[in-house]
């Protein structure tokens, strides 16, 4: 479950052997207003931009799940977990929620598609996760939304498979690439093109960065995550030779950090 680029950032010996990942996974909440309490000022005020009932249900879900997460791990309760938003762009509150204060030595990610909510939490090393559900393609092949995508060695790998399972590999590297992208802080500013992840029958890794960004690029750790909901996810985790993951009950440690 290992992954490293060609031009890691530090010298091997400077990389953790293994992290250890925890990943909570949860349905949506089905009454998110009243955990509105939760939430700090500004992620209220994005909760009343959602015009869709399950997209506000997805991002209370992840900010509440978060916070009972990181409550689980320092000792304390879920209301006294502190998350601060900033996007490194604009500055405006939104993209990647940090934690800070009690729970400041903890790195985030939180992911969700269809009913699914997950939350990754590591010490120490940044990482992004991504959920993806799983939609049966409108005809067999290669969904016409990967064009831009996938590198040549990617859709070589893709279209070397049967028909039949060529969009739930595109699906796989996508969740790939995205929590990658999720960990380096880059998100989808940077295309998908621009590195290129082994097969989806394999074990997941940046095999080679194709862009001509200045300087070296950190070691990545990945893991694939399981199936649930009709979701398949992937991990990445920075500076790590190995990622140990944990999965964990969403809805579990809501019930034990939010009495």
């Amino acid at each position: 479950m290992t992954s490293l680029t060609l031009n890691p950032t530090v010298p091997p010996a400077s990389r953790a052997p293994t992290v250890t990942c925890d990943v909570w996974l949860s349905s949506r909440l089905t009454s998110p207003e009243q955990h509105f309490g939760l939430l700090d000022e500004a992620e209220r005020a994005r909760s009343a931009e959602f015009l869709v009932e399950q997209d506000l249900a997805l991002f209370v879900t992840g900010r509440v799940l978060a916070r009972a997460a990181l409550g689980s791990l320092a000792g304390i309760p879920a209301g006294e977990v502190a998350l601060r938003t900033r996007c490194p762009g604009c500055g405006g509150p939104h993209g990647k929620p940090r934690p800070v204060g009690a729970v400041a030595e903890w790195e985030l990610s939180i992911s969700h598609s269809g009913d699914l909510v997950a939350v990754a939490v590591t010490r120490g090393h940044p990482l992004g996760v991504d959920v993806e559900r799983s939609v049966p393609p409108a005809e067999p092949g290669v969904p016409v939304e990967y064009e831009l995508v996938l590198t040549p060695a990617e859709r070589a790998a893709v279209e070397a498979l049967p028909v039949e399972r060529r969009a739930a590999a595109c699906l796989t590297l996508w969740t790939r690439k995205e929590a990658v992208l999720k960990a380096t802080g880059e998100g989808l500013n940077t295309p998908m093109d621009s590195f290129t992840v082994s097969p989806a029958h394999r074990p997941p890794a940046v095999t080679v960065w194709h862009d001509d960004r200045p300087g070296p690029r950190p070691g990545i750790a990945m893991a694939d995550l399981p199936r649930v909901d009709g979701c398949v996810g992937a991990l990445a985790v920075l500076d790590a030779e190995d990622v140990v993951v944990r999965i964990r009950s969403g809805a579990e440690v809501l019930a034990e950090r939010m009495r």
